[in-house]
């Protein structure tokens, strides 16, 4: 599905999100190691082929879940066979989404542990509506770690995202400052109130 007035990495592009390469400057264990433990559920909003879906995977280990969104159904179709090749089909659970909208994640309300919307969100045209569905599927107290390319992302659009999290009820639990730049790690607070 392709979104008007929004770019979206088209689906063969996935294969050079997959480089082993990539994990020189972008090791997911290195990354997530801390925030995840066995037995977590996980979502990896905009996946792709799993470069970081199958890493997650292996860290919350068989008694864990991690589910998997993107709108491509090409990418999703590499990443259950990368995930099969691996043995970890068991854990990635692969969603497609069909629109900007609330059935996309019905029956998912507090069930996640950790969120990944990792160079995604500027691909998203609904990105109020986005921040407030991850806040929704998390539980209290969970994580989600959000990162854009800074080459990509100029500051004032990356900030505005930021702006939409915190709308949502998401607190700041790491900065720029202390991960990376356009990289920040909120914390799920209590409930909005409308």
């Amino acid at each position: 599905m392709q979104n008007e007035g929004h770019h979206v990495c088209p689906w063969w592009v996935g294969y050079f999100l997959i480089n082993p390469l990539r994990k020189l400057s972008e090791d997911p264990e290195k990354i997530f190691a801390a925030y995840i433990k066995p037995g977590m559920t996980l979502i990896d909003y905009g996946c792709a082929m799993g470069y970081f879906s199958l890493p997650l995977a292996k860290m919350t280990g068989t008694s864990g879940k991690v589910r998997c969104f993107d709108i491509q159904e090409r990418m999703l179709k590499k990443l259950e066979q990368r995930a099969r090749k691996r043995n970890l089909q068991k854990i990635i659970s692969p969603h497609l989404i069909t629109g900007n909208d609330e059935t996309n994640f019905e029956g998912m309300d507090q069930s996640a542990d950790f969120a990944l919307l990792y160079h995604v969100v500027h691909e998203v045209p609904g990105k109020r509506t986005l921040f407030r569905n991850i806040y929704r599927m998390l539980k209290p107290e969970a994580l989600l770690y959000f990162a854009e390319p800074p080459k990509h992302v100029k500051d004032d659009e990356f900030n505005q995202s930021v702006e939409y999290a915190r709308q949502a009820g998401f607190v700041v639990e790491k900065s720029q400052a202390e991960l990376k730049r356009n990289s920040i790690l909120f914390k799920k607070t209590k409930p909005v109130i409308r």
